[in-house]
């Protein structure tokens, strides 16, 4: 379980650096939370019977999901104005290759 509140914990961190738009802090977070859930993923393969236990990892994984769920809409937005701005740059390089400046 202390795995599943790590990720969590991640998530959030995630979440936080998309909020600020500090775009190396969200992709380092997202490799070590990506580790976390390989780690889990391998370790943890049966539902398990205690009922307490599953509803509280049901929980943090519905957690986990409603932040990327945001995490990936910030995202968004950034690589759309990421596009215009890349976009401006290669429209005023072919202006120039193309009237010499």
């Amino acid at each position: 379980m202390q795995r599943y509140e790590r990720a969590l914990e991640l998530t959030h961190a995630m979440l936080e650096a998309a909020q600020k738009s500090d775009w190396d802090r969200l992709l380092a977070t997202e490799k070590e939370r990506k580790a976390l859930i390989d780690q889990l993923r391998e370790l943890d393969v049966g539902p398990g019977r205690d009922a307490q236990m599953r509803q509280r990892k049901r929980e943090l994984i519905r957690d986990i999901m409603q932040c990327d769920e945001q995490i990936e809409m910030l995202t968004q937005d950034w690589m759309r104005e990421l596009r215009e701005v890349l976009g401006s740059i290669s429209a005023e390089q072919k202006l120039a290759r193309t009237y010499g400046s």
